[in-house]
């Protein structure tokens, strides 16, 4: 799934290395504590089972353990053992629905220890480090969405972005009551992100399509397979799959795929990658927009919440640029 470890293979052992990004992740909490006390067994299980030679693990991830190895008959592989939660709940069954097209190629999984045995990508560089012109990239980006949107999601597991943005409405107004002083002067853009998240969040207030969401396509998330001497293609990793509106797919691409927002007139580069986006799957520019506005805030809120050091605190307020932007192009 990405550049090669330059550890070599090694076989089962007691000792598992431990990224800092899952140490400093999950394994900040008590409950994610307690898992990893738990992942060299779970480590060492995966081995057995798939009688794997693992290598050391990538250094990423904040929620999952990940390593490349190989299977006896020396198929390239990636092991991902990830912390019990409910974004990682449904992954395999997504995975599984894509048949390896444009995601990465699920070979197994174990449901209990919340393992995946997936085919690994070659060289999997992330499209985040690509050097192409942003516009190629993020139309990488949208042509890997729209295959995974057209997924059959016949008896799909998965939760309804209805019902998850039914969650999400009445947590972030009580953050934004919370935090209401910090807040101080972007109250329209938080009120129009609340808004949004409520009406998003009602059954039949918002219809429109349906689809297998991927949840978390930014451009970390996108890798190049390409084992041959090929071009190759893009396929994405690490989903937190939902089924519901399209649209909400398309902010954590746009909004990252560089930095739109630093740019000298983010409004005229955003909506013409809106336009670009909104042409390529044929989705509303509207819909985009106000589920950008909807997510960056939501976004902010949970930073506020999260975060008690006062810098990362005043860095999340700098969303607030990035929502006026949203926010003019939704609504003028």
């Amino acid at each position: 799934m990405l550049p090669p470890s330059p550890h070599p293979e090694t076989g089962p052992t007691d000792a598992v290395t431990l990224p800092r990004s899952l140490l400093e992740g999950v394994g900040a909490t008590a409950p994610g504590a307690a898992w990893i006390q738990r992942l060299p067994q779970l480590v060492q299980r995966a081995q057995q089972r798939w009688q794997l030679q693992l290598a050391e693990p990538f250094g990423v991830g904040t929620a999952s353990w990940t390593a490349p190895g190989r299977l006896p008959d020396g198929t390239p592989v990636v092991v991902k053992i990830s912390y019990p939660h409910d974004e990682a709940r449904h992954e395999a069954a997504a995975l599984r629905a894509w048949h390896g097209w444009a995601a990465v190629e699920l070979l197994d999984h174990h449901h209990e220890d919340w393992a995946l045995l997936l085919r690994r990508a070659h060289p999997g560089t992330p499209l985040l480090h690509d050097t192409s012109a942003a516009d190629l990239r993020l139309g990488h980006g949208l042509e890997v969405l729209r295959n995974l949107h057209q997924a059959d999601i016949t008896d799909a597991p998965m939760a309804h972005l209805t019902t998850v943005s039914a969650h999400w409405a009445p947590l972030a107004a009580a953050r934004a009551d919370r935090w209401a002083t910090m807040l101080s002067g972007g109250e329209r853009l938080v009120r129009a992100g609340l808004d949004l998240l409520h009406a998003f969040g009602t059954p039949g207030a918002r219809p429109g399509p349906v689809v297998l969401l991927h949840g978390d396509l930014n451009p970390g998330n996108l890798i190049l397979d390409a084992p041959t001497q090929g071009a190759g293609h893009w396929l994405a990793i690490d989903p937190k799959p939902m089924i519901g509106d399209p649209a909400y797919d398309l902010w954590p691409l746009l909004a990252q795929v560089d930095q739109p927002f630093t740019a000298a007139d983010p409004l005229a580069l955003v909506h013409h990658r809106v336009q670009l986006a909104s042409q390529v799957l044929q989705i509303p520019a509207l819909r985009i927009c106000e589920w950008a506005l909807a997510r960056t805030i939501e976004a902010l809120l949970w930073q506020l919440d999260t975060f008690t050091d006062p810098a990362r605190q005043a860095a999340a307020l700098g969303d607030l640029h990035q929502a006026q932007v949203w926010y003019h192009l939704a609504y003028g």
